[in-house]
Parts: C-alpha cells; structure tokens; sequence
C-alpha cells in the first residue's frame, strides 16, 4: 500500500472504531481499548502525513531524483 493511502485508510478505520464504542457504550473494558487503538490510529496517521510531507519536501529539494 502507498503511504499517501494510509491516511484514508486510518480515517476508515477510527470511523469504525467510533461507531463500535458508541454500539457497546455499556461495555467500559470494550471503551477503554477502543480509546487505546484511537489514539494509536491517530499516531500512526500523523507519523504517515509527516513522513509524506517530509518524502515531498526533499523530492522538491532535491531536484525529484
């Protein structure tokens, strides 16, 4: 997979992530790891805008090659 189509698919996951929490609200233990695999989704899709943004930025410096 290319790392421009991470985000998409991390925005993909943490939707289905979301409607699952709020589907077994009752369930704190569910909750808590669902929280814990948001904030990991939300990491990595930061660390792939970054890494894109930094690939882009030294292609553009560097002449593309």
């Amino acid at each position: 997979m290319l790392l421009e189509h991470l985000v998409p698919y991390f925005r993909g996951a943490r939707f289905s992530l979301v409607a699952m929490k709020l589907r077994h609200a009752s369930d704190t233990e569910l909750s808590a790891d669902i929280e814990r695999y948001l904030a990991m989704l939300d990491q990595y899709s930061e660390a792939a805008v970054a890494t894109f943004r930094l690939r882009r930025q030294r292609e553009t410096a560097g002449g593309g090659g």
